[in-house]
Parts: structure tokens; sequence; C-alpha cells
């Protein structure tokens, strides 16, 4: 009810009168997303974050046009052509709608069908399971809009989420499916909200944000926007799913997190705040609804109980040097005078990335660093942990860092590839856990608790869009572990990897 209100109060306020066209979101996990970030690495895509995602399908047509005007490399100009096909399916102009006229409403339905072969359930391939697979699955896209309006619906059918331990959903079905995309929303000039559930991250590309990311299964939130390029303020407001404290009693979870940021030339950044409360028969408050409240005078002044936690993040885009982005989450700097109760170590989270560094004529470097301590996002409250269904809302996981790098190759035509080596150490730490006792304050690491799993990998990831009819990501390689499962001389090598073929049928259905 408060989110319809708050969603009714917005549109009222914004004049009626702008021009602007409403298009839907591209989702994060789209194929498109890898001829994005190998363009942005290339200074061939202006006017798109570095720090926030999904982007408007219109925002990155606007991109490919103003790129075409501008001289570029053959392969980097197929990147441009895959990239146009690839975001066809979201868009509802027409190649012959005037650009400075609003389409009318719109609506159109296509699907496709894809398989995924896997040698580890688990996503994330640096702590891969080794159970193999290859596992069917298709998709149906709707979307539709017009004016200042655009909504979405993808639905999967797709049996790998079966045997993936980090989602939540029924895994005894024959067939496995959820709705990934489903939300409506209304763009205006200097402002925006949405409604509904599809991924969000604000971080550096192509890693989740440390206080909002993509890891997590995607949950229906409110989304609202206001204000322009050089400086805006984004909030997300979300229900979280229930925490049973024992039969018949069940805390009822909540989070708001926003963010302030700015654009200035080639640089831009943002301050954010998040905040997770909890209590039996707690309902949104209107404090942490607020997207202009400072959460954290809110907590201290009117006792607002709940885990709050703090974030900045700063990138420079150059167009000779490449593009460089720090982000930094404090979730519990102690800083109170107070009992072994504020004694606990504290929880903090930074990544460093840098995309798009000169090598040999096309062809880029890139590199990362990312480290998330002990305790981030945990609090002695198990209700106040932060996720949604076991899963992080910001990172999946904690008490770890990595370091990555390797060579962004841009050889063959709408193929852009990836070679990297990254090294993973492990602790034991884990927000899923039960929080440390008072009585283990002193002798709780701030990182690697436990026996430290550390993995280094050397792959190759890519994309390819085959014609218009087809298109294949990967991500292959070898892994050798040392203390795997954290169990002291277990130590294996292994290739593993993810593969995903796409058919894309040209059957389309329109709705004029």
């Amino acid at each position: 009810m408060i989110s319809r209100v708050l969603v009714a109060a917005l549109i009222a306020v914004v004049p009626a009168s702008v021009s602007a066209q409403a298009s839907p979101y591209l989702p994060i996990d789209d194929i498109a997303y890898r001829y994005v970030d190998a363009l942005i690495a290339r200074d061939a895509l202006g006017g798109l974050s570095l720090m926030e995602r999904p982007y408007h399908v219109g925002r990155i047509r606007a991109a490919i046009d103003s790129a075409r005007t501008k001289p570029m490399s053959r392969v980097t100009s197929s990147y441009i052509d895959a990239l146009s096909i690839a975001i066809r399916r979201y868009e509802l102009r027409l190649d012959s709608d005037s650009p400075n006229t609003r389409a009318p409403f719109r609506a159109k339905a296509t699907f496709d069908f894809y398989a995924t072969g896997q040698t580890s359930s688990l996503r994330e391939l640096m702590l891969a399971d080794w159970n193999e697979d290859v596992k069917p699955a298709m998709g149906g896209y709707f979307v539709m809009g017009g004016g200042h309006l655009a909504a979405s619906v993808r639905a999967l059918l797709d049996n790998r989420l079966n045997t993936d331990p980090e989602f939540a959903g029924r895994k005894d079905r024959s067939i496995a499916g959820r709705a990934e995309d489903a939300y409506i929303g209304g763009q205006w000039k200097y402002a925006e909200a949405a409604f509904g559930r599809v991924a969000r991250s604000w971080g550096p590309i192509g890693l989740a944000g440390l206080q909002l990311g993509n890891d997590a299964y995607t949950y229906d939130h409110l989304y609202a926007r206001a204000g322009t390029e050089r400086i805006h303020l984004s909030t997300v407001i979300a229900k979280l799913e229930n925490y049973v404290l024992s039969p018949g009693v069940e805390s009822s979870r909540y989070f708001s997190t926003h963010r302030l940021a700015f654009n200035r030339g080639r640089f831009e950044g943002g301050l954010s705040e998040s905040f997770l409360y909890s209590g039996v028969g707690r309902g949104l408050e209107f404090s942490l609804i607020n997207p202009f409240n400072v959460y954290a005078l809110s907590w201290r002044n009117e006792r607002t109980d709940g885990n709050l936690s703090f974030g900045g993040d700063l990138a420079w885009r150059s167009r000779k040097l490449g593009n460089y982005s720090l982000q930094v989450l404090m979730d519990d700097i102690q800083i109170d005078r107070c009992d072994s109760v504020c004694r606990e170590p504290s929880s903090y989270g930074f990544t460093f990335t840098a995309e798009g560094i000169p090598a040999l004529g096309d062809q880029k470097l890139f590199a990362s660093y990312t480290r998330v301590s002990n305790l981030a996002y945990h609090t002695p409250n198990v209700s106040e942990r932060y996720a949604i269904y076991s899963v992080g809302l910001g990172r999946g996981w904690s008490d770890y860092d990595e370091v990555r790098g390797g060579l962004d190759i841009a050889l063959i035509p709408r193929t852009p590839l990836r070679l990297y080596v990254a090294h993973r150490r492990q602790g034991e730490g884990d927000y899923r856990l039960p929080y440390p006792d008072e009585s283990e304050y002193a002798t709780t690491p701030a990182i690697f608790s436990g026996t430290i799993w550390k993995t280094t990998r050397l792959a190759l990831s890519g994309a390819a869009l085959i014609g218009r009819d087809f298109d294949l990501s990967f991500d292959a390689g070898v892994n050798r572990s040392v203390n795997r499962y954290h169990t002291d001389g277990k130590n294996e090598t292994k290739a593993e990897g993810r593969g995903r073929v796409t058919w894309r049928p040209r059957w389309l259905v329109r709705f004029d």
C-alpha cells in the first residue's frame, strides 16, 4: 500500500509535458553487456554510468548512434553491430519512428531456447563444487510501453535452478522456473519510478556492488530516482522474506538503501547508506522509506533499530589511460566508547578496478582487487543479516579477497574475449552462520577465519553473436585449489567452466 502511494505521489508531482520516451531496462545478465563492457573499455560508448546498472535500452541505443559517428576499428565496429542486434528484443521504438517524437504505445512478445553446460552448480566458479550437468531451458520475453511508461516480464523455465544451492525456490519439479524480471515504471526528464523485480547493482563494472548488488536472485522492490545525470538521488525499498524465530513466530524484514550520485566531466561518484531492519509485527517505517532522510541520524536520534552501513565510490574515465573505479563499504566500524559489546572486529569491504588499460593496438589490459571482511553483512540479530533468501543483497560472499588481471582481446568480429588469471583467498566466515559470542570477539579475525581455501584460476571468458539467431557465452579454465573446502592438505587441480548456447527464433508477436 505504501509503495503504491509513493509511486502515485511521485507521478503527481512530475510535469506531464516532458517529452522523454520511456524504455525498458536491459537485464544485467543479458549477453549484450559483454559488448557494452568491451566498448566502454575502448571509450566507444559515452553517457553510460560506470557505477549504476541496469541501463535503459533507450540510453544504450542513443550511445550506439553516437558511437557510429566516430572512427573505430573493424572489430570494435562489429561489437556495435552485435550490441544493436542483441538489444532489439527489448526495444519498442521502430526504425521508422522519428527520433524527436514519442512512439505510440506498443507491446511485443518473443522467446528463446538455450542450454547451459557447467562443471559447478554453484554460480561462483572460483568456489566450484564439481557438480557437472547440462540443462535445457527457455525464456519468454514481453515488453510494453509508450510515452512515459515502460514495463517488462521475463519468465524462465530453467532446470539449472534445481541444482543451484543458492536458489531458494522449489527443487522437486521436473521443470524449474521463475519470473526473473517483472516490473512497471515511469520515466520523465527529472524523475523515474519503478516497481517490481529486476537486478540492480551500484558498483564497478564486472563486480556486484558492495551495498546493492546482483548476486541475489531478483526480488520485488520500489525504485525511485530524482535529478539529472549531473546529480541525482536513487533509492531502493524492499520487503524481504520473513525470518522464522520459532513455530508461528516470524520476524518481518525490510531493506532500504539510497545513493546520492554526481557526474562531473569524466568523474562520477556517490555516497550511499543502507538500512536493514526487522521485528515481530514491525512494518515499513516512514523515516526509512524517505529517500532524503539520513538513516544514520534516525538510527542515533530516534533509536531506530537495525543494521546500518555506509558506502562511497568514485570512478574516472580517461580517453587514453582507461577507466578506474574505487568503492568502499563501512558495515560496522567501531568508534564508540562502550563495553565489550562494541569490541567486535570491524566489518568492511572495498574494491578497486582498472579497465581499458592500453596495450597493443585494440587490445586492452584489466585488473581488480576486492576484499570483504569476515563479519560483513552480519549482526548479532540473525534476522538482520544483509541477505534475501540467504544470498547477499550486496556481495554473495564474505571473508574473502580476490585479485584478478588479464587481457581484453578484440581480434575476432562480434567476439569479445577476456583471458585472465585470478587468485582468491576464502576464509570460513559466512554471514549465514551465527554471529560470534561476546567472549569470542577478541579472538575473531577481521578477515580470513579458520582454514583459508585458496584458488588460482586461469581462464578464458567471452561471448559471440552468431548471425541473428544464435549466441554463445562461456567462462572456461583451470582451477588450482589449496585447502579445498577449508580442509588442510586437500589440494586439487581441475578444469572448471560454464557455457551457454542460445537460439533466438525470429518469431515475434506485436501489439501496436
